[in-house]
């Protein structure tokens, strides 16, 4: 449990909770105040004794403002580290969960980030039906809920999941104000959806928006500013953009705005950026006071310099494909996948899931690789082993430098729905079990 201190108008250090046992016991010595953010605290013990706490602790942390969170998660990935980087910011507290450097889950507290926003959000669902299945369901249940309603198709979920993760993880990339801490503790595959994405694919996508973003930061700064209307609409817009100019009255910040519009920071700041643009709105860094005699002037907002666009990248020369074997991969991935199937199978539940499996696989949904282009699970739960290594074959030259990567990349995707699936069907101790035994069985591909 965090233990939390207020800093009194004396500059007096106190417990918000007197009656609990000071955390600063056996922490005696002389400290210096470490100048850093206004958001973060940082005291060094002069001179140094060293030691250590056990896990849960903070390893690192730091000024989100001074520190491209961007190169900290690549060193992350690289290193294959296990843990959680959290990140409070006045946008929100969110925080993305590694293991051995690949994303395994994220949480938020912005209520633009919860999975409910995300299924309305994307279409999926209305809210009327999510609001109906919070009322019989904890927010962790609702995916479930809605599957289970016919509301909404396993690998819809899995796809909003998957979204809902990436979204919080762009957030923290994102971010440029407050603190972040990366905390060594250990990753409980049991919490939340099992799922996983690539570090390396989230943080080039990240990369694209934190262009963007510097974009619109030339005329919005940060999102502590507030909007004003400046006109109607002219019935052109996009419906976010209507939305958000019908809410304008001076009073709400960008991130007020964000959140009442269920929109993340990024979203709600590319929206107010195009009302700017056309003309519908205007930015001060002073609310508008109520209409007394005449409507406020804004204040102007300075201008911040466009940031130096880095050079073109070098031209990529052209490689030969290596000659591979995918059988064993191939060999290896069957054998996972009857292994969940025959875990689903003692619930009775084997045919629903094959079936959902295959209506993802029809659809696409799981992975864009044209290897699984036109596949099908058959009874056991494996895939057409033929077909499949036929399929490389067919489409060896359009999967990269690195071929068998991607076709383990692949054939991965596919791997963490059926997980994800199955860890909705399973007991806490099966699920466990299993997650066990698919580890086991993908170290023998890394094995030399």
């Amino acid at each position: 449990m965090t233990s939390r201190f207020r800093i009194e108008g004396s500059g007096q250090l106190a417990p918000e909770d007197r009656q609990a046992p000071s955390p600063l016991a056996g922490r005696s010595g002389s400290y210096a105040l470490v100048p850093t953010s206004p958001d973060l605290l940082v005291f060094s013990r002069t001179p140094a004794q060293g030691g250590s706490i056990p896990v849960p602790r903070v390893v690192l942390s730091g000024d989100a403002g001074g520190f491209p969170l961007s190169d900290l998660i690549a060193f992350l990935s690289q290193s294959r580290w296990s843990g959680v980087i959290r990140v409070s910011s006045p946008g929100g507290e969110r925080s993305v969960t590694f293991r051995e450097g690949e994303v395994r889950g994220a949480s938020s507290d912005d209520p633009a980030d919860r999975l409910g926003e995300v299924l309305v959000r994307l279409g999926y669902v209305e809210r009327p039906q999510v609001e109906a299945a919070l009322r019989e369901q904890p927010p962790s249940k609702v995916g479930r809920a809605l599957v289970e309603k016919g509301l909404l198709q396993a690998h819809d979920l899995f796809k909003c999941v998957t979204h809902q993760v990436s979204e919080i993880f762009h957030a923290i990339v994102l971010c440029r104000e407050g603190s972040f801490f990366l905390v060594d503790q250990p990753v409980d595959e049991k919490t939340g959806h099992i799922i996983q994405l690539s570090t390396q694919s989230l943080l080039m996508d990240s990369i694209r928006k934190i262009d963007e973003m510097a974009h619109f930061r030339k005329r919005i700064p940060h999102g502590r500013l507030y909007v004003t209307r400046k006109r109607p609409s002219d019935g052109k817009l996009e419906e976010d953009e209507d939305k958000v100019l019908a809410m304008l009255d001076g009073r709400r910040t960008i991130l007020e705005l964000g959140h009442a519009a269920r929109l993340s920071e990024f979203d709600i700041t590319k929206v107010v950026f195009r009302l700017l643009e056309g003309g519908f709105a205007s930015v001060t860094d002073k609310p508008l006071m109520a209409p007394a005699g005449g409507p406020t002037a804004p204040t102007p907002v300075p201008q911040v310099k466009p940031a130096v666009a880095a050079p073109p990248a070098a031209p990529v020369a052209q490689r030969v494909v290596p000659a591979v074997d995918p059988r064993p991969v191939a060999r290896v991935f069957n054998f996972i996948f009857r292994e969940i199937r025959d875990e689903v199978a003692k619930q009775g539940m084997d045919r629903e899931f094959i079936a959902a499996a295959n209506a993802a696989l029809s659809g696409q949904a799981l992975s864009s690789s044209p290897v699984l282009e036109g596949l099908a699970f058959v009874a056991d739960g494996s895939l057409p082993e033929p077909k499949l290594i036929e399929a490389f074959e067919k489409h060896r030259a359009q999967l990269g430098s690195e071929p068998l990567a991607s076709f383990k990349q692949a054939l991965s995707d596919v791997m963490f729905f059926l997980l994800f699936q199955a860890g909705e069907l399973l007991e806490s101790r099966a699920d466990e079990d299993l997650a066990r035994r698919v580890k086991e069985l993908l170290a023998t591909l890394e094995a030399p």
